[in-house]
């Protein structure tokens, strides 16, 4: 797998992480930690510096979009890249849950406001054999 990742958004960037750190298996129950997934990131492009909330919160897909109360268009993600768990089915509450990537299934837990897509678009993205298990084999899986 290669491809130029410099003009990938930093949410690309912790999809493209999480996927490099569980392909090709599609299984719900394999899970990647925060840390590893920053170890990743950083494998990838050293001076990117994630924020903590990005991975805990904005691309959760089961936690509310944090909209700003003043302007609600703003504040938040409305991706659902990523699934936190502790048994790889249901949601965990505990910040210091697993991840995965989201899956079909998981749309039952769908937070407010989370209406977007679930991987990166793929005229961005320079990992096209990533997409194509995601969307062939992971995602229903």
């Amino acid at each position: 797998m290669s491809g130029d990742i410099a003009a990938l958004t930093k949410m690309d960037r912790i999809w493209l992480a999480v996927a490099q750190l569980i392909y090709p298996d599609s299984s719900k129950q394999v899970l990647v930690n925060y840390s590893q997934i920053i170890q990743q990131i950083n494998s990838l492009e050293p001076l990117i510096q994630i924020h903590p909330i990005m991975v805990s919160h904005h691309l959760v897909s089961w936690v509310d979009r944090q909209a700003d109360a003043t302007n609600p268009k703003r504040g938040g993600s409305r991706n659902r890249y990523l699934f936190r768990t502790d048994d790889g089915i249901k949601p965990s509450c505990d910040s210091s849950g697993k991840y995965r990537l989201y899956k079909k299934d998981d749309g039952c837990y769908d937070g407010w406001d989370k209406t977007s897509k679930t991987c990166p678009d793929r005229k961005d993205f320079p990992f096209p054999e990533l997409l194509d298990w995601y969307n062939e084999t992971y995602f229903s899986n």
